[in-house]
Order: structure tokens, then C-alpha cells, then sequence
């Protein structure tokens, strides 16, 4: 889980298992800001946890719609909202390609991967 900047600076991340439900890992993350405009992928959809995302951080989070949900976007906040998913996309890629992928650590233990993880930020 990771949460970057509009220039695309990770400033919040989380490692969690990956069968874990995004919107509960995102949580903690979404506590290191306050009220944001964050942009997520359809994973983060859904009217009640959102609700209770702004009123515990004020952050709003914008997700692309579903072609079966009632309320649409504008086509213009569409293809702002797929800009934006196109830097996310940008992180990931530029994480896993300089050599310090984070999947790629072979650490035994969990203080190994935390001094790994510790050295990316640096």
C-alpha cells in the first residue's frame, strides 16, 4: 500500500500480505494526511467506507465508477482521474525497476525486511 505525492515521492507505505482487502490496509496509511484529495484504483470504491475515511481523516477519495453504478463521472473527471492512475502506475514501475524492488527482498526474518525497507527511503 503506498501513498505518493502528485510528482510521485512515496510519503506513506504499508507492506501487507497480498490477499489483504485494500481499503482496510489503506487505512493506516491514509492516517499520514489530512484532508487530501487521494486517487485510487476501484478497489477503494464503495460509499460507506469512503464516508468514514473522510470523517475520521477528511481525506476524499476518488475512485473511477463502475459501468453498473447509478452515479457517473463527467467524462472530463474520468480522464483526470485516469491521468492520475497513469503516475500510479509510473511509481510502481519506477520502484520495481532501480534494482530495490521490494518483492525481490529475500529477507528471513521481519527486522531484515524492515532494514531493507528503511534503506529504500534513504
Amino acid at each position: 500500500m503506498l501513498l505518493a505525492t502528485w510528482l510521485g515521492v512515496p510519503i506513506a507505505y504499508d507492506l501487507v500480505p497480498a490477499h489483504t482487502d485494500e481499503r482496510q490496509a489503506a487505512e493506516g496509511v491514509l492516517e499520514a494526511v489530512r484532508g487530501c484529495h487521494i486517487y485510487g484504483d476501484k478497489g477503494f470504491i464503495g460509499t460507506e467506507w469512503q464516508q468514514h475515511i473522510a470523517q475520521r481523516t477528511g481525506n476524499c477519495i476518488w475512485t473511477l465508477k463502475r459501468v453498473n453504478q447509478h452515479q457517473q463521472h463527467t467524462p472530463q473527471l474520468n480522464r483526470f482521474i485516469s491521468r492520475i492512475r497513469q503516475r500510479i502506475e509510473g511509481v510502481f514501475h519506477v520502484l520495481q525497476n532501480t534494482g530495490r524492488n521490494p518483492e525481490r527482498l529475500l529477507n528471513k526474518t521481519v527486522a531484515g525486511l524492515c532494514v531493507h525497507i528503511a534503506a529504500l527511503d534513504g
